[in-house]
């Protein structure tokens, strides 16, 4: 690890400039020691800042002193200089919101020429630093396809010097890529990480975290038994942690609990790195918490995302507030999809600060998300004047919103599932008495705002920082959903319950083995009709994926009902 200067930055551009009043042939070598310290401090302050221009300017002063003869280690400060302008972890705050990974790849290439130049370990250490948060900003930037190219070169910067710095940005590395590309090319997560994405990779039938080499989190640990160093361990836990969002796609909540337990060993293990492994567990803990609810365990789901909670209160960065949102949407959902809404309410209100704090898109996702569930329990709970209010606030926040296709979608269905608690005076229109000029809703369109589907940093592609989750099932209380769906559309319902959005579009009408021109073993096609209008169309996708919610919250309650039972017993 890289010791920072400790002097501000008004002190380091006075000393800087007290070193320029002194002519260049003039100086000592203990001036122009003094002045290359200055430069790389100041440098990394400018960049601290925010003030990116003024820390190129710095640079590019390292890089004229190291062109004069007579500073032979400016090549080495130069190449530390650099790494700390890769730096995304130290710097979470600048890049919540936006990156550019192409101004950080440029430093790290930078790097890379002064090490073809001297492959020493002196400039071999801060490559592997740069190219370690060179991963983390392509992941940060939706550049996925980059991180195993860099993973391949770090490794070989590994293999000519296994030294224990390089080895822990080896494994921060692992750690970065386990978070963006998940299991089976999936992206995972990390600032900020979503879980429902289909950007398969050259690797996507491997299983989950192996690459070229094998398994990151069995090399990850092969390494720390290698080198038993402080800042390895961190780079383990962060291997550990990003493992989680794999785990969580597989419901496996033991598996995330021995992780992070794992990783507090480490953290007890090495007090002296506490804070930087400690970091890691808000991204394991919230992917407990999701687990939890996806396996119908609300206990696990309140104590993990309790958990998640006052590590965020600890931490107190950006992504520790993402991975706080996540695990309080779940616990949220939790509450609201088991009737209990004053509990689900307090947590909107949690979803709420949190979304006000931070100037960050997926606050907003979550926060939608979460008043979706609330809406939806006011309906299921017959309480029309909550259900009212809170669907008006959800069709206010859904202006600008990036998800607001699939909230003003869902908002639809609520509205035709329970016309009784909804007045015409609010200009809502019925979604089978939609105009025949409004734009067509795909028939399987869920009745709530979509997972985002990839880690944003930006107003586009970069915009969405931080976690997303797979299409999970959207359960409804059957006993409020007074639908007479066809049995073909509940034997529908029920195959895609759970699927993703693309993997439903898929599914065809029959015995499950016609294809597009009808099937001779049920006879399904043989008269043909005309294409279903706009309007049909999203009348049965609103039946549809109610009927879907109600098949799944029914089985939710019938497993919770269970549990209780034996435990009770």
């Amino acid at each position: 690890m890289v010791s920072r200067d400790t002097r501000s930055v008004g002190e380091l551009e006075r000393c800087v400039e007290a070193i320029d009043a002194t002519a260049p042939a003039e100086r000592d070598a203990d001036d122009r020691a003094r002045l290359t310290d200055a430069l790389v401090a100041l440098a990394d302050a400018y960049g601290e800042r925010g003030e990116f221009d003024a820390e190129a300017e710095m640079i590019a002063r390292l890089d004229r002193l190291r062109g004069r003869g007579g500073a032979g280690d400016v090549d080495v400060h130069l190449a530390n200089a650099l790494a700390n302008a890769t730096s995304v972890r130290d710097r979470d705050d600048l890049y919540a919101t936006a990156i550019d990974p192409d101004r950080i790849e440029a430093y790290r290439g930078r790097i890379e020429d002064l090490y073809d130049r001297r492959a020493e370990p002196a400039i071999a250490a801060p490559l592997a630093r740069a190219t370690a948060e060179t991963i983390h900003a392509n992941g940060k930037g939706d550049r996925r396809d980059r991180i195993e190219p860099l993973l391949d070169r770090l490794e070989a910067v590994y293999d000519a010097h296994s030294e224990p710095d390089v080895a822990a940005s080896l494994l921060r590395a692992y750690a970065h890529a386990e978070l963006y590309l998940g299991a089976d090319g999936d992206v995972g997560g990390s600032d900020g990480v979503p879980f429902g994405r289909d950007d398969a990779t050259d690797g996507a039938d491997a299983p989950a975290g192996t690459d070229a080499r094998g398994d990151r989190v069995a090399r990850a640990e092969e390494l720390f038994r290698a080198h038993p160093d402080g800042e390895v361990a961190a780079g383990l836990a962060g291997a550990l942690a990003g493992r989680t969002n794999a785990d969580a796609k597989r419901t496996d909540v033991e598996a995330i609990e021995d992780r992070i337990g794992r990783i507090e060993a480490l953290a007890d293990r090495y007090p002296a790195q506490e804070e930087a492994i400690v970091r890691w567990l808000p991204v394991a803990t919230a992917n407990a918490a999701r687990a939890g609810f996806e396996a119908a365990d609300v206990g696990r789901v309140e104590h993990w995302a309790g958990e998640t909670a006052d590590l965020h209160e600890r931490l107190s960065t950006p992504s520790s507030a993402t991975w706080a949102a996540v695990a309080t949407f779940f616990s949220a959902r939790a509450s609201f999809f088991d009737g209990d809404a004053e509990a689900g309410e307090a947590k909107l209100e949690r979803l709420e600060a949190l979304e006000e704090r931070y100037d960050n898109p997926v606050f907003a996702h979550w926060l939608g998300r979460a008043m979706f569930d609330a809406a939806r329990c006011y309906v299921e709970t017959e309480r029309s004047e909550r259900a009212r209010s809170m669907v008006e606030d959800l069709s206010a926040f859904a202006v600008g919103h990036q998800d607001r296709d699939e909230i003003e979608a869902g908002l639809d269905a609520l509205r035709s599932h329970a016309p009784h608690l909804f007045d015409e005076a609010d200009g809502a229109t019925p979604a089978s008495e939609e105009p025949l000029d409004a734009p067509a809703r795909s028939a399987d369109a869920a009745p709530e705002p979509t997972a985002v589907t990839d880690e944003a940093d930006g107003a586009s592609a970069e915009t969405r920082a931080d976690p997303a989750v797979t299409e999970e099932p959207e359960p409804s209380d059957a006993r409020s959903v007074a639908v007479s769906a066809e049995a073909d559309l509940t034997a529908s319902a029920s195959r895609n319950e759970g699927a993703p959005a693309d993997e439903a579009d898929d599914d065809l009408p029959g015995c499950g083995n016609c294809g597009e021109d009808g099937c001779g073993n049920c006879g399904s096609g043989d008269d043909l009709q005309p294409p279903a209008s706009g309007p049909e169309l999203a009348a049965a996708g609103a039946v549809v994926a109610l009927v879907g919610l109600s098949v799944a919250y029914t089985l939710y309650r019938a497993q919770r009902a269970v549990r209780n039972a034996v435990g009770g017993s």
